[in-house]
């Protein structure tokens, strides 16, 4: 449904013009007004659940990320999971790592910035209750984190958007690297829904948001050889998103009079999921980069 404040005489334009225009709109109604309210840490991790159950990304990326693993042999691994929240998929790829190979030892070591987050990584690498995996979480941000070992796969997965330097951060993750080890980085590109956090998401600790154009820049401002870029190609179920997991969509708390100019944006950009419903294009990009 396209909202009231499009004129009704006016022919409707083709999807991706309609979809320009919405845009507009919505950087109109935000011209010239303070920055939106981000999101409060307390309830982060509950609407990124709430959101992930509406999308299929988490699932490809898992399926992804996994097939890689599987790609690094049978012998002892070791990884970091920088921006690991609450574990729901470190412990889909740790427990897969230790089915795979039976009494293989598994190193598996979280880093995000919230406590609870932390405790239920924690939690949930206890719960596989397997003797060869050693898994430990710390409370921190990747910059400031007491990790003082290294790994075989560093991966950022949705996690390099909170950074200060995102150059500066790449070459701290392969300085952790073992040789011979891989760093990956899951990031979004600032396609159909992101054009929204782009218009509406505030500062993250004094930047904007970064999307997998600006890491790809960053790489090679960097001089780091990206050995491969993979893109997954996930759908999100918006239409029947809460207004809290809308506010979660696009980084930021909107205000009543941007939730008609924002859902009609979204209208206008969806495709028919494998259901026939609607879905809004929630792709990620994967970078992988090799340590010396």
């Amino acid at each position: 449904m396209i909202d009231s404040y499009l004129m009704s005489n006016i022919a409707a334009p083709p999807p991706t013009e309609l979809a320009a225009v919405l845009l507009d709109g919505v950087r109109a109604v935000r011209r010239g007004a303070p920055a939106l309210a981000g999101l409060e840490p307390d309830s982060y991790a509950r609407l990124h659940s709430a959101f992930e159950l509406l999308s299929d990304q988490r699932d490809l990326i898992a399926e992804h990320l996994a097939e890689r693993l599987a790609d690094r042999g049978d012998g002892p691994i070791s990884v970091l999971s920088v921006g690991c929240g609450d574990g729901v998929l470190d412990v889909r790829l740790a427990a897969g790592l230790v089915l795979a190979v039976p009494g293989r030892p598994v190193r598996y070591v979280g880093v995000d910035p919230w406590i609870g987050s932390v405790e239920r990584f924690t939690a949930t690498m206890a719960a596989l209750d397997a003797d060869e995996l050693s898994a430990d979480g710390h409370v921190a941000s990747f910059g400031d984190s007491p990790v003082d070992e290294t790994f075989d796969v560093v991966m950022f997965v949705h996690s390099m958007y909170y950074v200060a330097d995102v150059g500066a951060t790449l070459r701290a993750a392969l300085a952790l690297l073992r040789p011979g080890g891989e760093l990956w980085v899951a990031v979004a590109p600032s396609a159909e829904l992101n054009a929204l956090v782009g218009v509406l998401a505030p500062p993250l600790e004094g930047h904007r948001q970064w999307f997998s154009g600006d890491v790809g820049e960053a790489f090679v401002d960097a001089g780091i050889v990206v050995d491969d870029v993979a893109t997954l190609h996930a759908l999100v179920d918006l239409a029947s998103a809460s207004d809290e997991v809308l506010d979660f969509a696009v980084q930021a708390r909107l205000t009543p009079d941007l939730q008609g100019p924002v859902r009609a944006y979204l209208d206008a950009v969806s495709v028919p999921g494998v259901d026939g419903g609607l879905r809004v294009p929630h792709p990620v990009d994967v970078f992988t980069a090799s340590g010396h």
